[in-house]
């Protein structure tokens, strides 16, 4: 990898590699439509290219507004109280009788040729310098069929500066009221990298918001620390964009892993039940976990057993849930589901076949 010594050398390697190792189109900051967070020609490039008939009905109902129309509704959909992006793409939005899909999750089998088509068709674009409104100008935001999912601000290491400072401009200098920021409606994820570490947050919210680490971890066993390796050849980093930022990686955190918790907690002077809601992304190690686990029994199926040591607070509940929920609907590469039961008892959860949609909210569009 070329030598990295400052933030905008870091924006155009950064870039560079999705375009010709992840196959993202980069895209000019001048495309984003910052009143709705989208790139309008890549939304209904990707609307017209996998669903013209759909479109065809709508414009001969919406004529000439059914741009403005289309992009109105979804940002209705969005932004309204118990709405969200996730919701809108996983399961897409019904205007005037007529459904449409703004995204394709890779079908569980191979058998539907047509969602194998259109899972291909997703399309991934990458712009820097992305101006959120007149005063705040990101580095970088990564977009799935036309809408604003990830944002990044990058810092490098020689140049003097570090994660601490990405950390510091998103809590300090960006409006989470901005449409790109706004919670469960702009970004999904925001990632402060330098090119050591990674950090993330799913809300911003001014000085309180609060940073997870999204890191590998450094070493082993009992000389397992935070952080990342070093790497000889590669920035300790590297893993972003040779595995998270690829398009079945999104695809699959997307349908598989993001879920908007809720809870509910009686306010002590008022009386009232107030629902809180948090976006939850999986930490680095708890994706791990659950991808090797699958793997693992993909070979050996059932002939072995496990031990996961998860320290406290460390995410140990979700990890399991994430895991029973990709177990139910695991499929060997006859296309033939490997469990028709799944059963994981701990001293929390139990979790079996019926009860997986339950635990996430999740509707998995397997084909």
């Amino acid at each position: 990898m070329n030598r990295i010594e400052s933030e905008k050398d870091y924006q155009a390697e950064l870039l560079g590699i999705l375009r010709d190792q992840n196959g993202y189109t980069i895209r000019k900051a001048t495309d984003f439509d910052r009143r709705f967070a989208i790139d309008r020609e890549m939304l209904f490039g990707f609307l017209n290219d996998t669903q013209p008939e759909t479109m065809e009905k709508l414009r001969k109902i919406h004529k000439d507004r059914l741009e403005d129309t289309i992009v109105s509704f979804i940002n209705a959909e969005c932004t309204k109280k118990r709405g969200s992006l996730l919701e809108v793409l996983r399961h897409g939005v019904e205007l005037s009788g007529h459904k449409l899909e703004l995204m394709f999750t890779k079908p569980a089998t191979t058998f539907n040729k047509d969602l194998m088509r259109k899972y291909e068709m997703n399309r991934f674009t990458v712009m820097e310098e992305v101006w959120a409104n007149d005063k705040e100008r990101i580095d970088v935001v990564i977009f799935l069929n036309g809408f604003a999912i990830i944002s990044m601000e990058l810092k490098c290491n020689y140049a003097g500066q570090s994660t601490d400072d990405a950390i510091y401009q998103y809590r300090m200098e960006r409006d989470p009221k901005s449409r790109l920021f706004l919670f469960k409606a702009g970004t999904l994820v925001n990632f402060a990298m330098d090119l050591h570490e990674v950090y993330m947050t799913t809300k911003l919210d001014g000085e309180k918001t609060f940073f997870l680490p999204f890191n590998q971890g450094n070493g082993e066993g009992v000389n397992a620390g935070a952080g990342n390796a070093p790497c000889e050849d590669d920035y300790p980093v590297h893993y972003m964009w040779d595995d998270i930022l690829t398009k079945d990686t999104i695809l699959d955190l997307i349908s598989k892993f993001i879920f908007i918790q809720t809870s509910e907690k009686e306010n002590e002077k008022t009386g009232k039940v107030e629902v809180k809601e948090s976006i939850i992304f999986p930490r680095y190690h708890q994706l791990d976990a659950v991808r090797k686990l699958l793997a693992d029994v993909e070979e050996n199926r059932t002939s072995l057993n496990y031990l996961i040591q998860h320290s406290a607070g460390s995410g140990k509940t979700n990890t399991i849930a994430w895991l029973a929920y990709r177990l139910a609907t695991l499929h060997d590469a006859d296309n033939k589901i490997i469990f028709d039961n799944v059963i994981i008892m701990t001293d929390r959860v139990v979790v079996d076949r019926q009860l997986q949609k339950a635990i996430m909210g999740m509707e998995h569009k397997s084909g």
